[in-house]
């Protein structure tokens, strides 16, 4: 994908370009090596913090004390290292996120 997309539960998932824009959904990390997950529907908790994310990262069983459900767009990504909620279809500039697309099949 380039460039890349974030965004909520109803933008459309798949290998984005300027001209489609699409959330990537293979998105992996550069500094933990894992795939980002993507929970639709879902928000993280203002309490979220990189140890609870090293400790049950990516078990959705164990992420979702610090989940929030919300019926809405919104979607929570997370690594082992980072997380955040997006509700809109956003270029990702984050420097502090290392998330790039991981290749689409």
């Amino acid at each position: 994908c380039f460039p890349v997309y974030v965004g909520g539960s109803v933008n459309e998932k798949g290998f984005g370009s300027s001209v489609n824009q699409r959330i990537c959904d293979s998105l992996r990390c550069t500094s933990c090596d894992f795939k980002v997950t993507i929970f639709p529907d879902y928000e993280w908790h203002s309490k979220t913090d990189y140890l609870f994310l090293r400790n049950n990262a990516p078990d959705f069983r164990k992420l979702k004390s610090n989940l929030k459900k919300v019926n809405g767009k919104v979607n929570a990504y997370n690594c082992q290292c980072s997380w955040r909620s997006f509700n809109d279809l956003t270029e990702l500039k984050d420097s502090k996120l290392k998330w790039v697309c991981g290749k689409h099949s």
